[in-house]
């Protein structure tokens, strides 16, 4: 049945579709004072990761990250009441590239408050485990969220048997093996996005290399070392060091 029109919660009304994901479907709502909000609805097989996310995002407050509300049913279905993360999806905003050079400014900010977000979220001892361009919204002057804490967990979080958490273009080398992950892991996840920024590709074999070296490079390589041990593991240092290479205050 329509889920528009519905109201769930305290008194929570569903609008329109925003956005699916591979284990929900995102709402923009309004609350009871008008105030707009969005509601996560999962599918009923991934009813633990309602659970997940509820548990790991209640307590977050940090004005880089998607705050977690309340849990709701919607039609039988497990959802989540959450803040409204504006702008679109990173490589929707970002369609001009590589973005580094056609938006510099703006995606060194998007790239900062990213590494803002992470940095509170590992301060707290988490790692959110699925770092991508679909779980970051980014607005016209660069100002970026993070949202979806489903697949988040504790620091070194180990599971009966090997998981591999995330997203395969943007997975750490250890997440990829099904390991532990910590911070380090998200900061690999960050670094693809920078060389994404950088070169308007992925990395690969068939991605050539940019025609002119950047002053970013260095950071680059210290977040994509693939050595876990070796590779650049705070998310403060690493803001630090892209502001300083890119010559901007912080």
């Amino acid at each position: 049945m329509p889920l528009a029109g519905q109201v769930v919660g305290e008194g929570v009304r569903l609008v329109r579709p925003l956005g699916r994901g591979s284990h929900s479907v995102v709402y923009f709502a309004v609350g009871p004072d008008g105030q707009p909000c969005a509601v996560k609805i999962f599918d009923p097989h991934f009813a633990s990761h309602a659970v997940r996310e509820y548990g790991n995002g209640t307590a977050l407050d940090h004005p880089r990250l998607m705050r977690v509300l309340a849990p709701v049913r919607v039609s039988d279905q497990p959802g989540l009441i959450v803040t409204l993360a504006r702008g679109r999806v990173l490589f929707g905003r970002y369609t001009r590239r590589p973005a580094l050079t056609f938006e510099r400014r703006a995606f060194l900010l998007t790239l900062a408050h990213l590494l803002d977000a992470l940095g509170y979220l590992h301060a707290r001892g988490l790692v959110h485990r699925d770092v991508k361009p679909e779980n970051i919204l980014v607005e016209p002057d660069g100002s970026a969220t993070l949202v979806d804490f489903d697949l988040s967990g504790p620091n070194r979080e180990i599971f009966a048997t090997p998981t591999r958490l995330g997203t395969a273009a943007f997975q750490s080398p250890e997440a990829a093996r099904g390991e532990a992950l910590g911070p380090e892991s998200d900061l690999y996840s960050a670094g693809v996005l920078l060389g994404w920024g950088l070169h308007g590709a992925l990395s690969g074999p068939d991605v050539p290399p940019p025609p002119l070296p950047d002053p970013l490079d260095p950071l680059l390589a210290a977040l994509t070392e693939p050595d876990r041990t070796r590779r650049l593991a705070s998310a403060a240092e690493a803001k630090e060091t892209l502001l300083r290479l890119a010559g901007l205050p912080y």
